[in-house]
């Protein structure tokens, strides 16, 4: 490419496989793998009532099983970068920053507006960080103030549609020739590392999303709500305890299955026993002291 991107960083050390995988598979919904993953909550839930009960906080402010699962992920992405990458103009990048997006409604209802956000992060955020970043943008978004994707919507959708069909092509070419503002790109949250779906928030199962075409996500998750789930003991004898399904879609462009499947148990080591996740933040915060 002639010109550089504002959000990621051209990946040169990789196979003539991987360079060419985006002009043999030109989207992401052609590229991407299904996979689910159920969880153990045996011990995740007990930790989560003695934080909250330390803490001292209500019901209204509790940190939940979604703030220990964005924490997890920011996590596993600083751990594992080769997850942190995305596919543009046939294009392989190293995303710049770790972003996490999620949905919202402002109201629950059937008739509640939907609106989404976005979290930068380090991978170094303890839980509390993290649950107090997404309370906080939850309240903006559930506020009146409308956050830059919705101002933009708002008036594209006055447009007529043969137009906005236009300015969607045009968007699309400039993005693939990193001639997109940085200004545009900075606040959308599909230009981010991770879309997140927590569809266990209003008492559903999880479900296989698609990827968006639009933007620069190579993983969508859908969580799940929690509940009785078999699983098999180390005596191969079936129990059952409180789990949650995550659903993942993954765009296999971006790095192998193998590594993919790695980090993913990274992942579930994190959010099953989640005091790993305090144990980390504290040996990386001695480490950066002592240099």
């Amino acid at each position: 490419m002639l010109f550089s991107r504002s959000d990621g960083i051209v990946v040169d050390n990789v196979s003539p496989m991987r360079r060419m995988m985006p002009y043999i598979l030109r989207s992401r919904n052609e590229s991407c793998v299904y996979f689910e993953q159920k969880l153990d909550l045996t011990e995740t839930l007990p930790y989560l009532h003695a934080l909250n009960q330390r803490l001292g906080r209500t019901a209204e402010h509790e940190i939940n099983l979604f703030h220990l699962i964005l924490a997890a992920a920011a996590r596993v992405f600083q751990e594992r970068p080769d997850l942190n990458r995305f596919v543009s103009g046939g294009t392989l990048y190293q995303r710049r920053h770790i972003e996490l997006s999620f949905a919202l409604k402002k109201v629950h209802s059937d008739k509640g507006a939907l609106t989404t956000t976005k979290l930068r992060c380090t991978g170094d955020e303890s839980i509390v960080d993290v649950a107090e970043r997404t309370q906080q943008a939850i309240s903006v978004g559930r506020s009146n103030k409308q956050n830059q994707s919705d101002k933009e919507m708002a008036v594209l959708t006055r447009l007529p549609g043969p137009l906005l069909r236009l300015i969607m092509w045009l968007q699309r070419g400039l993005d693939a020739w990193n001639l997109l503002p940085k200004a545009l790109t900075e606040p959308d949250p599909l230009y981010a590392s991770l879309f997140f779906a927590n569809l266990g928030s209003i008492g559903i199962d999880s479900a296989y999303h698609h990827l968006f075409e639009y933007g620069t996500i190579s993983f969508f998750a859908v969580i799940g709500r929690i509940g009785k789930l078999p699983f098999v003991d180390g005596h191969g004898g079936l129990q059952t305890r409180p789990g949650v399904s995550i659903k993942y879609t993954f765009d296999e462009r971006i790095t192998d299955g193998y590594y993919c499947a790695r980090s993913l148990d990274l992942l579930a080591g994190y959010i099953e026993h989640p005091s790993r996740l305090d144990t980390q933040a504290r040996t990386d915060h001695v480490s950066h002291s002592a240099e």
